[in-house]
């Protein structure tokens, strides 16, 4: 009965995915974000940007400091702006799980910036979004898992591998930028899966910056039902390493701490002396 009910909810989203893709076309939007895609093509060429992660070490002070910086955040990065009067400048979401969340899409539309990009495929649940909104068609296979590819023009293809974090360094790399710093990508989660599907649990017990481990009950300090695959993570992250390097643009870590290692650290704050 379990694999039924996989194969009908496959069902399901394909012919979701396949509306989404019809609705985005006749409605003008796929025209419109090709456009804009082409518009912001090369924009910031020889800049720097930075992609804000959403881990356990993401701190508003350091958001404060990045005002007049571009930058690209995602999912539910709005939590944190009570603390900060920081915003990014692009904002992302890909997983639909994430936008069908409770609250997701109202704390998305609470806010304002240059674009807030999203999966065209997933136009069920990311068209009640507010505001400019750029559909972006991806390319997305497990395949990728083991023969990983990065797209420096967005007009053409963007491959979605494992994080949204691939999609915004994606779209720095689109944009111009030449050098893209990291900041609170910990890489790091409570429970956390592993290829041959051991699972890790991890001491710090937190996923993200909004997470307080004091207030959980600790009948609640149980197994999710969702287990990152960080070993996927680590393949894009990678890819996007070994593609930077050999293409003449540098990604760099900024995070305080975390377990993301595949790029050069550096100090976040030694990028704001004057």
């Amino acid at each position: 009965m379990l694999l039924l009910e996989k194969i009908i909810l496959r069902i399901i989203n394909c012919f979701r995915h396949v509306i989404s893709v019809i609705v985005v076309t006749l409605s003008g939007n796929r025209k419109k974000s090709d456009d804009y895609l082409k518009k912001v093509k090369d924009q910031y060429k020889g800049q720097r940007c930075f992609v804000i992660g959403n881990g356990p070490s993401l701190s508003a002070s350091d958001l404060d400091k990045l005002k007049g910086e571009i930058t690209f955040a995602s999912n539910r990065i709005y939590k944190i702006f009570d603390s900060t009067d920081w915003r990014p400048t692009y904002f992302t979401i890909f997983d639909e799980s994430v936008g069908k969340t409770k609250g997701v899409i109202d704390g998305i539309n609470s806010f304002r910036c240059e674009m807030k990009f999203v999966r065209e495929e997933g136009q069920y649940v990311f068209g009640r979004i507010k505001g400019p909104v750029c559909y972006i068609r991806s390319l997305s296979s497990r395949k990728y898992l083991d023969n990983p590819n990065f797209s420096e023009d967005m007009t053409e293809k963007t491959y979605s591998i494992a994080t949204v974090t691939y999609i915004s360094l994606q779209l720095a790399r689109h944009m111009g930028f030449s050098e893209i710093y990291l900041l609170g990508m910990d890489n790091q989660y409570a429970y956390s899966m592993l290829r041959d599907g051991t699972i890790i649990k991890n001491a710090d017990g937190r996923d993200y910056f909004s997470d307080k481990k004091e207030e959980n009950p600790p009948e609640q300090d149980k197994m999710p039902k969702y287990i990152p695959a960080t070993w996927e993570m680590d393949v894009a992250y990678g890819f996007a390493e070994k593609f930077s390097r050999e293409h003449g643009f540098r990604i760099y870590n900024a995070t305080r701490g975390g377990r993301l290692e595949a790029f050069e650290r550096v100090d976040f704050d030694s990028l704001f002396d004057k």
